[in-house]
């Protein structure tokens, strides 16, 4: 987790664990978002990245900076906030614009190197 849900639950103003299990979804499925959005995996900490030789690692993956921690705090607290669904709109289809502000510079759209076969 990037995240934890002591800091989340922090961010959301909630005390006590009544919601924990709500929240913690809610943290998953907005890292989730935010990796999806810039195109890359995130990891919380260096120490939690394949090296070069794991089968897993890729070389856009990143550790998130404190603009990716915040985008993400801000994705899971829409999120909680609007838990019954909105009103549909294209808008709501994609992170807010505040969110895509902070994480513009850290998105990669393709692989050049795999689009062009040059493995």
């Amino acid at each position: 987790m990037i995240i934890d849900l002591a800091e989340m639950k922090q961010h959301l103003r909630v005390d006590g664990d009544d919601e924990d299990p709500t929240i913690s979804a809610i943290n998953e499925a907005a890292q989730s978002q935010v990796a999806n959005w810039i195109g890359r995996p995130i990891y919380g900490h260096p120490d939690d990245m394949p090296a070069e030789d794991d089968p897993g690692y890729d070389r856009f993956q990143i550790v998130a900076d404190s603009a990716v921690r915040v985008a993400i705090k801000m994705l899971a607290e829409r999120m909680y906030t609007n838990r019954g669904g909105e009103g549909g709109s294209a808008e709501d289809a994609v992170p807010p614009m505040t969110v895509r502000a902070l994480l513009s510079g850290y998105r990669v759209f393709c692989n050049v190197d795999e689009a062009y076969g040059n493995r």
